[in-house]
């Protein structure tokens, strides 16, 4: 992470997403904190992500996206969590339109209804080891 400034957003609504934000934050020394907390200096990696619902982000997600400052974000690493589909394509697909450049590399982490806010979980998941694998992966390759 040599001189780079990094911050993790994350929407969650049963907490799948905001475990592995948590994850993200402590592999680059930074608190993992809801998209309510905003940017307020300029960073060179933004991870962000949130949970797929009904094949969709979340709104507020949406909103987040969609009104980020491009003089602030250098670069945006996109994660999302779901039964079985990636938001990041939804993602990426926001942020794009607001000139701010996208990592290649995403991370779309298949949690199946383990916590699933429609079916009423408000915990915290304990991810699998082969999660914890492929999120602390994808950190490294965005941060080269």
């Amino acid at each position: 992470m040599e001189n780079k400034k990094i911050a993790v957003r994350y929407q969650s609504r049963g907490g799948n997403t905001k475990a592995v934000a948590e994850v993200i934050a402590k592999a680059v020394g930074v608190e993992a904190e809801p998209i309510d907390v905003p940017i307020t200096e300029p960073v060179d990696i933004l991870f962000v992500g949130g949970g797929v619902y009904a094949w969709t982000i979340d709104k507020s997600l949406k909103t987040y996206l969609e009104k980020l400052a491009p003089e602030n974000i250098k670069s945006i690493a996109a994660f999302s969590t779901a039964g079985g589909m990636s938001g990041t394509g939804k993602i990426t697909a926001i942020v794009r339109t607001r000139g701010i450049n996208v990592c290649e590399e995403t991370l779309p982490v298949k949690v199946y209804l383990r916590n699933h806010a429609s079916l009423g979980g408000k915990g915290h998941i304990t991810l699998s080891e082969k999660h914890l694998q492929s999120i602390k992966e994808f950190v490294k390759q965005v941060v080269k």
